[in-house]
């Protein structure tokens, strides 16, 4: 069982590991059918903050991944089938491989 379970590796997934992680909660980011989300398939972004000259969407997203791996985040590749969001707090997902695991 994981503290922290994230859906989805875009912005806002990559963010709330990085944040999740630096309080050391070791979440888990589900990555999704496509890893990184709309920015992956995103040729130039220019309304990042901290890029005047913009970035590449697959640059940036792989840069958000790796910080949050470096304070302990841990991804898997998969899509999230089921949640329960019940007092037991629970997901299911399928990886590539086509096994079921419980989060």
């Amino acid at each position: 069982m994981r503290n922290v379970v994230i859906i989805g590796s875009g912005c806002a997934g990559n963010t709330a590991a990085i944040y999740a992680a630096r309080a050391n909660l070791k979440p888990i980011v589900v990555s999704g059918h496509e890893a990184g989300g709309q920015l992956s398939m995103t040729t130039l972004v220019e309304n990042f903050p901290g890029f005047p000259e913009g970035i590449n969407g697959p640059e940036l997203v792989e840069n958000m991944k790796r910080q949050a791996e470096n304070f302990g985040a841990e991804y898997v590749h998969g899509a999230v089938l089921d949640t329960d969001f019940r007092r037991g707090r629970s997901a299911s997902t399928s990886k590539a491989s086509g096994r079921k695991r419980g989060l």
